[in-house]
């Protein structure tokens, strides 16, 4: 590593070993920095490629350390960093002499990179807790660095008072207060009726805006578990900032099939953020439904922004209208493009009239995102409002890092322990070639990963 530029160029992403320390655990951050590494050129990799992934202690760090010399001889300074940062071992503290103080020098001498997607202070929390290792608290534990950091609260982190020079102990903002938007005023409603009962507590309730909290963690985490996607991801995340509701212009993931893209919208603001997705399948829509049925129908329904907000109650959850360019083109009934329109506007959907409530809404907090194969038949008026991001197939270079994240999840919904023996090198290839043939489907990846399981365990048991 260099010394800082006078007048440095800030990074819109942070640097390898702040991406790695907010990896929840070794085997998240482990793929990371191998996607990162075997795309650097002159870089052998195959000689420790066994040893790496072996799950075995010793061998594994006997690779990272490799890895690091020969990344250093290199002037990969970031990247050789990294990979000592994977041999750091809580039983064994004289592996952290070398790496704590680097990190900290680099964080305050050599690196910038843009607050909007990280702050320094949520990085001097995950430091804490390797600070805290370093000196022996964690000695006892069998678990590795990243999650023993991950576990650890905020209100649980020691001072860091000194990480930082004394002038920039004290950047960043308090905590804002909750805020809240009243999405439906009662002085701008009519009587609801005996069909429209599950709506009557949104009448003037202050309903909450989600925050966006983490947004580097979460960046972070998307990119290990979405390599192929890391700059539609950036995209998607430009338009949020820490400690703020989170509020997107309209967004349109644009792909082939299988690339991930539906998983992509519910793994970042479902799970991670914790938001909700509501869900609209553009594909079998045929009508005007999504603006909902007129009042005066015996069995009138609100449109699906309003039944969004009622069924989270906030006021600013996620719709995604899936395969919208699958939506039928008959006018006959109304269109989905059409009834979309008015929703993607932030002035629109601010003063928008629910047909079936017949009330005047603010739903201007709700973030649209649609996904879509092709947008070469929708009609101009939609693609003007949509903001097209494209989300890249994977390829075969993604398959570790996405195979550890399949591997885990088949884990957590099968109940056992997140865990997985790692797979080997003669699995990943015949993976490899069944996924090629498949087209490089996420969605045919998921099928492939949990037959290569169930073949393990029935030869295991042979044995």
């Amino acid at each position: 590593m260099t010394a800082r530029d006078p007048s440095p160029e800030i990074l819109s992403s942070p640097p390898l070993p702040i991406s790695l320390l907010w990896q929840p655990d070794w085997q998240h951050a482990a793929a990371l920095f191998w996607l990162r590494v075997t795309e650097i050129s002159g870089v052998r990799w195959e000689d420790v490629a066994t040893d790496f992934w072996s799950g075995k202690k010793d061998p594994c760090n006997k690779a990272c350390r490799t890895f690091a010399d020969r990344l250093f001889a290199g002037g990969r300074g970031e990247e050789a960093l990294s990979a000592l940062m994977l041999a750091v071992d809580p039983t064994e503290l004289r592996t952290f002499e070398i790496v704590l103080p680097q990190l900290i020098y680099a964080i305050d001498q050599l690196w910038e990179w843009s607050t909007e997607i990280v702050t320094k202070d949520y990085v001097l929390q995950r430091l804490s807790a390797w600070r805290r290792s370093a000196r022996g608290d964690f000695a006892d534990s069998d678990s590795n660095i990243f999650r023993i950091a991950q576990l650890q609260k905020p209100d649980e982190a020691e001072g860091t008072e000194n990480l930082l020079p004394a002038d920039k102990q004290n950047e960043g903002e308090r905590e804002p207060e909750a805020l809240s938007v009243v999405v439906m005023p009662r002085g701008k409603a009519t009587k609801l009726n005996d069909y429209q009962t599950e709506y009557k507590d949104l009448l003037d309730a202050k309903l909450p805006l989600r925050l966006a909290h983490n947004v580097g963690a979460v960046r972070a985490k998307l990119i290990a578990e979405y390599p192929h996607a890391v700059g539609a991801i950036d995209l998607v995340l430009r338009d949020l900032r820490e400690g703020k509701p989170v509020r997107l212009s309209p967004i349109l993931l644009m792909g082939p099939a299988g690339a991930g893209k539906t998983r992509l919208v519910r793994r970042l603001f479902g799970d991670l953020f914790g938001i909700g997705v509501y869900c609209y399948d553009g594909g079998g829509a045929s009508d005007s439904m999504f603006g909902g049925s007129p009042k005066a129908w015996g069995n009138t329904t609100p449109s699906v922004p309003v039944r969004a907000v009622s069924q989270m109650h906030i006021a600013n959850p996620v719709v995604l209208v899936d395969e919208l360019e699958k939506a039928g083109t008959s006018s006959r009934n109304g269109r989905l493009w059409h009834a979309l329109l008015p929703h993607l506007e932030r002035e629109t959907a601010r003063c928008y009239r629910d047909v079936s409530l017949d009330a005047e809404l603010d739903l201007s907090w709700i973030s649209h995102i649609a996904t879509a194969n092709s947008v070469e038949n929708l009609p101009a008026p939609l693609k003007d409002r949509y903001r097209i991001i494209r989300v890249p197939a994977p390829s075969l270079a993604d398959l570790p890092a996405l195979a550890v994240n399949i591997m885990r999840e088949l884990a957590k919904e099968n109940g056992e322990p997140e865990f997985v023996w790692p797979l080997a090198n003669d699995e990943i290839e015949v993976m490899g070639r069944a996924w090629e043939k498949a087209g490089f489907s996420i969605r045919k990846l998921q099928k492939i990963v949990a037959a290569t399981l169930t073949l393990r365990d029935s030869t295991a048991a042979r044995h």
